[in-house]
């Protein structure tokens, strides 16, 4: 079933996000169409029911089949941000991803480090974030998101390591009302890191961060994950006592 502008604009409790929206049956990637997007209000949101060249972070592809789940991306205006920030950032809009989900599902999630949403070991939803720059200021942020929401099958390579909402809740979910959901839970965290900064955001994400206390491998650093720095940088202390602080990284399990 295709995704309708006008039930979804009439679902919407936000502010600013998606109440300029730009629904599209099929694109290549949402955040690619958002980087060409111009003469848009902040909060302006592009939804696609199927992408192409979905990807997430470092360039990995994001499966993007049609009729199943949401792929969108959010422009915000850069006013307040720095490239400092986008980390961050990332947290809390990973923080809003968790919290409408499981409100939608029912279920305890995770947010695993530093951009994805996770039922126990399975992703369910990820995050990227990116940025169009002029000199050293920000002029746009791109928020891009995708969630699996209705997806009962996954291929070979994804079975292992994905999930979807209606997997975990064991019902299907309508997706427009769910895709609500998701705008006012991260407009509600990404207003709140931007007026009152990571203090608002980082002790939450610990709460409910993924793997915390386990052995873990970031890139070539490898340890027990201890949680997070203040600014949302990854704790891992090593066999031998000394403690890393990650700022970026693949994180997985030892």
């Amino acid at each position: 079933m295709s995704l309708d502008a006008a039930r979804i604009a009439s679902l919407l409790t936000t502010r600013r996000f998606g109440r300029s929206l730009d629904v599209r049956a099929r694109t290549g990637s949402t955040n690619d169409d958002a980087r060409e997007a111009r003469s848009v209000p902040d909060g302006h949101v592009i939804l696609a029911d199927a992408q192409d060249a979905g990807r997430g972070a470092r360039g990995r592809r994001w499966s993007s089949p049609a009729g199943t789940d949401l792929y969108f991306s959010i422009l915000l205006d850069g006013a307040g941000l720095t490239p400092a920030t986008m980390p961050t950032l990332t947290l809390a809009v990973g923080l809003g991803v968790a919290e409408a989900c499981e409100a939608l599902c029912g279920e305890p999630l995770c947010v695993k480090w530093p951009n994805d949403v996770v039922h126990g070991a399975h992703k369910l939803a990820g995050v990227l974030v990116e940025s169009v720059s002029v000199g050293a200021r920000l002029e746009r942020v791109i928020i891009g998101v995708g969630v699996d929401v209705n997806r009962a099958r996954f291929d070979d390579a994804l079975a292992p390591i994905a999930t979807s909402l209606a997997r975990v809740a064991g019902a299907s979910l309508d997706r427009e009302a769910a895709f609500a959901t998701l705008l006012g839970a991260i407009e509600r965290e990404v207003d709140r890191f931007v007026a009152q900064g990571a203090g608002a955001i980082v002790p939450r994400v610990e709460a409910r961060l993924a793997w915390r206390g386990r052995a873990v491998a970031c890139d070539d650093v490898r340890g027990d994950l201890v949680g997070l720095r203040a600014d949302g940088a990854l704790r891992v202390r090593s066999g031998d006592g000394a403690e890393r602080a990650l700022v970026s990284g693949t994180l997985r399990l030892a």
